[in-house]
């Protein structure tokens, strides 16, 4: 095989790989879809835990924290935006990951919370 037939093949299994991560159930898998659709690696959701654990240990230890603070540490980490940010907290808490934070980091915008944040802030789907 030469390169230019490797990455045709390549092509066609990045391809396939985003056509199965479709059918993941996001109830059932919210953390397994989310990897598929931000094309994650393992050092990739490694690095997420890492920065929800940093947050984690905060608040249980105590320690007031800054939302903003952990939301951009979230999109210099991946180079995403908000909206992503988002995606993953929710993903998070629906896999009962890091409940704590995801919780914390919804409430921060309260009274406003946006609609997504609903099933964390007040128990709605």
């Amino acid at each position: 095989m030469n390169i230019e037939e490797i990455s045709r093949e390549l092509e066609k299994l990045k391809y396939q790989v985003r056509t199965l991560g479709e059918t993941i159930n996001y109830r059932a898998h919210p953390v397994e879809a989310l990897i598929l659709s931000l094309d994650w690696g393992e050092g990739d959701i490694d690095r997420a835990h890492d920065i929800f654990e940093k947050y984690d240990n905060r608040l249980e230890a105590g320690e007031a924290v800054n939302w903003h603070d952990f939301e951009h540490e979230l999109r210099d980490a991946f180079g995403i935006g908000y909206q992503t940010v988002k995606s993953i907290v929710l993903a998070f808490y629906e896999n009962h990951q890091w409940t704590n934070v995801c919780h914390g980091y919804a409430m921060s915008f309260e009274p406003t919370t946006p609609v997504e944040f609903h099933r964390i802030t007040r128990g709605e789907d």
